[in-house]
């Protein structure tokens, strides 16, 4: 069994690139998903709609609302 290893290609306060070789992509997915669970994230979770008077309906709107990335810096605080 080959050595895994991790080439850094790019690193600053706000993120990083590397490269993983000799790994299984099982492994790889893995590490992904232990990542994404580690960053703190926060989204548009409840929307009340006063009056729509556009053709889209409110579900659609509220689930795009959810979808813009926000700045979650601070979302301990919340």
């Amino acid at each position: 069994m080959e050595r895994v290893e991790i080439e850094i290609l790019e690193i600053d306060e706000e993120k990083i690139k590397f490269k993983l070789k000799n790994v299984d992509r099982s492994f790889a997915n893995s590490l992904r998903r232990v990542i994404i669970s580690e960053v703190p994230t926060m989204a548009i979770d409840l929307v009340h709609i006063r009056a729509n008077t556009n053709v889209l309906p409110d579900e659609y709107i509220s689930h795009r609302l959810g979808l813009i990335p926000l700045d979650s810096s601070n979302v301990d605080n919340y």
